[in-house]
């Protein structure tokens, strides 16, 4: 079963209470995916994946510098193009024939596939992003604006104020300076705000002391632009939470991912027609790839 709530700053441990589930608000069933397909061993540090084709999509794994190409008609890895040494790879997304690469410390690598030998990849580029941030795990292209969205795991450490923050930054694809600039800027307890507004419950969590407190962590893991609607869908896998915002940054949906189809969800992205396509570590057991139709078509 889907767990739905709104984020809270994660202020303490302990034993957790998930709110009562109530309806979607969007347009996937999420407790009910049209396919799941479980991947190859070799794939159980799956950390991102993008979009192929109509029946193909892109991942990486944590472990090495290499491009694995997924059938989703059944799962098969179709096959696997090294492009560098190892590494911790967290992101990757694909802007028309070229795919950007991410490292964990913020190495962007820009691939290009040889069709002339598809067991390899041209390195075109390779810079590393500008961020405050130390821990970089999410790619995302924005078609619309033509700009690769990065979704940082961390936020910034001190003050109240940065604790409560979750920034979204971006760079254009062909600009020659790399620059990164701010995209959007969410804050938890404004969140909640609307969830308060709109009467959606709040997941909270009871500490050692007996005090009830909020449970959510919502640290970005990846993010995707919904090809239809444009809203931003951001993905926090040590919560299996999943956050919809438009791009003003107001609130459309977030879920708890059921930890039974998806135990640790790391990638996410769209096929062309709206499907959804979320992947996950193993986890103390296999890795996978859970399709959900869109709804609407």
């Amino acid at each position: 079963m889907i767990l739905r709530f709104l984020p809270l700053l994660l202020l303490a441990c302990g034993a957790s209470r998930s709110p009562a589930p109530g309806p979607s608000l969007l347009p996937y069933d999420l407790d009910h995916p049209s396919a799941r397909f479980t991947l190859p061993d070799d794939l159980v540090e799956i950390s991102a994946l993008t979009d192929v084709d109509s029946s193909t999509v892109a991942c990486v794994q944590d472990e090495r510098g290499a491009i694995y190409f997924i059938s989703l008609r059944d799962g098969r890895k179709i096959r696997e193009v090294p492009f560098s040494g190892p590494g911790d790879m967290e992101g990757l997304t694909r802007v028309g024939g070229d795919y950007f690469a991410l490292r964990s410390d913020g190495l962007v690598f820009r691939l290009r596939e040889r069709h002339t030998a598809p067991d390899r990849m041209d390195v075109l580029d390779t810079f590393r992003i500008d961020v405050p941030n130390e821990n970089i795990e999410g790619l995302g292209y924005d078609e619309r604006n033509n700009r690769v969205l990065v979704s940082p795991k961390d936020f910034m450490k001190g003050s109240k104020e940065g604790r409560d923050e979750r920034v979204l930054y971006a760079f254009v694809p062909d600009d020659p300076a790399h620059r990164v600039e701010e995209v959007l800027r969410l804050r938890l307890s404004d969140l909640v705000a609307q969830a308060t507004a709109l009467g959606v419950s709040v997941p909270e969590r009871t500490t050692d002391k007996g005090r009830v407190v909020p449970a959510l962590k919502l640290r970005y893991s990846s993010v995707s632009v919904h090809p239809m609607t444009g809203q931003y869908y951001l993905l926090s896998a040590v919560d299996r939470t999943l956050l919809v915002v438009d791009r003003a940054g107001k609130l459309i949906a977030l879920e708890q991912l059921d930890e039974e189809l998806l135990p640790k969800p790391e990638g996410i992205t769209f096929l062309t027609n709206g499907d959804l396509v979320l992947s996950s570590e193993g986890k103390g057991g296999a890795p996978v790839i859970v399709r959900y139709a869109y709804l609407l078509n």
